[in-house]
């Protein structure tokens, strides 16, 4: 198992590079870019670990669960492909500090890619496919106020519970791209970019797990549902690098 995960990262860490080094038919030079997005979950989910805590008197995790996407784009006339970098969130936001609460988090590193249907002056319209390598936390804690004795003499009531699961995730949907004008002297091109997925993990039920301990009765993460994904792509001019190379050289004179 631990040869097939390191075969995996191995494949998302090399993907935009082969990208990158592929030819096209109808572009040689493929172009890239830079993008942010927010990708939002559509349906509230994992009932049943959240009902689960909440029986435990610890105050559940949202049941909305958002990642916020860092992505190096690269495209041909064609074709398109992202290296992702995922930092995952489903907090609970209350401020009843004196409550048990659960936070739920996750990083994590992926890639998607794939034809464009229509490449227009204006628009793209895209078939994302992709798989993501996650690893996700449920860090449960108090932040009630304590004496430095009461710490000492019961230092185990206020640590936090640490616990993690693992997933491989694959993504599959359909993504659009709106072609603006942004910041000329500066960007080739600018998208506002959109894309709705589906994503599947396919490791099945995973055990959370601490430091030296597996749960056996906490019910299994849930991320298989529709997410949103909206954000802007940025194609900076591929002389901007080498005119400031220049200008600081002649600053130097």
């Amino acid at each position: 198992m631990k040869y097939k995960l390191l075969s995996t990262v191995l494949f998302l860490i090399a993907a935009p590079f082969l990208a990158t080094a592929q030819s096209d038919s109808t572009v040689r030079i493929f172009k890239t870019g830079m993008a942010v997005y927010a990708e939002l979950g559509m349906l509230p989910n994992n009932k049943a670990i959240r009902d689960q805590l909440a029986r435990l008197q610890v105050k559940p995790f949202t049941s909305y669960m958002g990642n916020l996407v860092l992505a190096r784009r690269t495209e041909s006339e064609r074709w398109f492909s992202e290296a992702r970098l995922i930092i995952m969130n489903s907090t609970n936001y209350t401020k009843d500090k004196d409550d048990r609460k659960a936070y739920l988090g996750g990083i994590g590193i992926g890639t998607d890619g794939g034809p464009k249907l229509v490449n227009t002056a204006r628009w793209n319209v895209m078939i994302p496919l992709g798989v993501d390598l996650m690893l996700y936390r449920l860090n449960i804690k108090s932040n009630s106020s304590a004496t430095i004795q009461q710490v000492l003499a019961n230092p185990a009531a206020y640590q936090a519970v640490k616990l993690f699961t693992g997933n491989i995730n694959l993504h599959g949907g359909i993504g659009v791209d709106y072609k603006v004008n942004f910041l000329p002297k500066i960007n080739e091109k600018v998208y506002l970019s959109g894309k709705v997925t589906y994503h599947q993990p396919i490791l099945g039920r995973r055990k959370w797990k601490g430091e030296n301990i597996t749960v056996s009765d906490l019910s299994s993460l849930k991320v298989n549902q529709v997410y949103v994904q909206l954000g802007a792509v940025f194609f900076p001019k591929p002389n901007m690098k080498k005119w400031g190379g220049m200008h600081g050289m002649h600053g130097m004179h």
